[in-house]
């Protein structure tokens, strides 16, 4: 059972790691393909590589819960590999767009069949030994760290070396790839619920924000998500004004935003660890504080250097938040709703993805660039305190008990 579960976790963070590099791959080059396509005015190459960043993110929050609800219904793994072969075609089919209208259009139905978290992160814990949930959720947590980390370095040196039609080649067929190997290699156990007796998206999205913890649970997903995508749109500017020589500019970017993302895998894969010896609600209230620390440590930063440390601290604390609360849902939830529950709890999350990148935007225009560290700050120290106050239970997993304990 030991090495079942170790060979499926593989194999399902390796599709993980595709999908996600797949969707943050394009990121690199999509304002030069863009103006590839005929949008030759650079502002509005800008602004239209905004609107299909944004449009994906924001339609993949409305199907998130569908493709989990249907995870739930017919099961866990057919519904893995119907979005990657959907996911695989659209994204090949993008190489051969003509104008960015056609792009647009591709880019929402990829949003629209973007579910394969929810559906992913189900079929993973159900496969899991109860006792190695939170280091399943965890280690998991990794490829979607990893891959949205790799995915726009991938697609950058595709892009620079082969043309900007190649990405998409090589992202739709690893898509398909990974279906295949899920396919022959991941055996799952389903017993569909009776017709009956199967709970509609509105009586899970209901039974969900009935339970006060779940709803602290999706203000830690939307504002963990807020905080990664807020801060890395205006970081290279922030960073430009603490150098003299702008000439690295976009190294020293990428290079702490990558710290960021090492941290964060690294806090992740080590809940198994972490969960041994803490509970639940220990790990994110102190990782909460530390953000919250962290990032007003980031408005009084005057050196790269210190920069790096606290962006380094705050991935460890996101990385630690992030597989907690997932966990904690997965124990609230019974089993014939999770893959609706983490499609509604990635919607939430995926939302983050889309208003965190505006909120910085209007921010640093009507406040400056400091403006989004005070607000990420607080709202960090908000999560702390709504766990102080409103969460109960400390979720610690009894391994003798083989259940979770208040």
């Amino acid at each position: 059972m030991e090495q079942n579960w170790r060979k499926n976790l593989a194999i399902l963070w390796s599709a993980q790691f595709i999908g996600m590099s797949a969707i943050t791959g394009l990121t690199s080059f999509l304002p030069l393909y863009v103006a590839h396509l005929g949008i030759a005015d650079a502002a509005e190459a800008a602004m239209w590589a905004g609107v299909l960043i944004g449009a994906a993110s924001f339609c993949a929050a409305l199907s998130n819960p569908f493709w989990g609800a249907m995870a739930d219904r017919k099961g866990r793994k057919p519904m893995v590999e119907k979005v990657l072969l959907m996911f695989g075609i659209i994204m090949i089919i993008m190489a051969f767009a003509s104008n960015v209208y056609q792009l647009f259009v591709l880019r929402i139905l990829q949003g629209l069949c973007g579910g394969f978290v929810a559906a992913s992160t189900a079929l993973a814990v159900s496969l899991s030994p109860k006792e190695q949930i939170a280091a399943t959720i965890g280690i998991f947590q990794t490829a979607l760290i990893v891959g949205g980390a790799a995915g726009p370095m991938i697609g950058g040196l595709i892009a620079d070396n082969f043309g900007y039609q190649q990405p998409f080649f090589v992202f739709g067929s690893l898509c398909i790839l990974a279906l295949l190997v899920i396919h022959f290699s991941i055996t799952e156990s389903f017993t569909p619920v009776i017709k009956s007796e199967r709970p509609s998206l509105k009586s899970v999205f209901q039974y969900i924000w009935s339970l006060a913890d779940l709803r602290v649970m999706l203000l830690i997903q939307f504002l963990t998500q807020f905080a990664i995508q807020s801060i890395g749109p205006i970081l290279p500017l922030y960073i430009r004004s603490m150098v003299s020589n702008d000439s690295n500019l976009a190294s020293i970017s990428g290079t702490i935003i990558a710290i960021g993302g090492i941290a964060s895998a690294f806090a992740s894969g080590s809940m198994g660890f972490l969960i041994n010896r803490y509970s639940h609600k220990q790990i994110m209230i102190t990782a909460s504080l530390l953000g919250s620390i962290s990032f007003i440590g980031q408005v009084a930063a005057d050196s790269i250097m210190t920069l790096a440390v606290l962006r380094f601290v705050n991935g460890l604390c996101i990385g630690a938040m992030i597989p907690s609360s997932n966990t904690i849902i997965t124990y609230l939830i019974p089993e014939t709703k999770r893959g609706a529950a983490f499609g509604i709890t990635s919607a939430f999350a995926l939302m983050g993805n889309v208003i965190g990148p505006i909120s910085a935007g209007l921010l640093t225009m009507a406040y400056g660039f400091q403006s989004i560290f005070w607000v990420t700050a607080i709202f960090f120290l908000l999560i702390a305190i709504l766990l102080l106050t409103k969460v109960k239970a400390n979720y610690t997993f009894d391994t003798k008990e083989n259940d979770i304990t208040a």
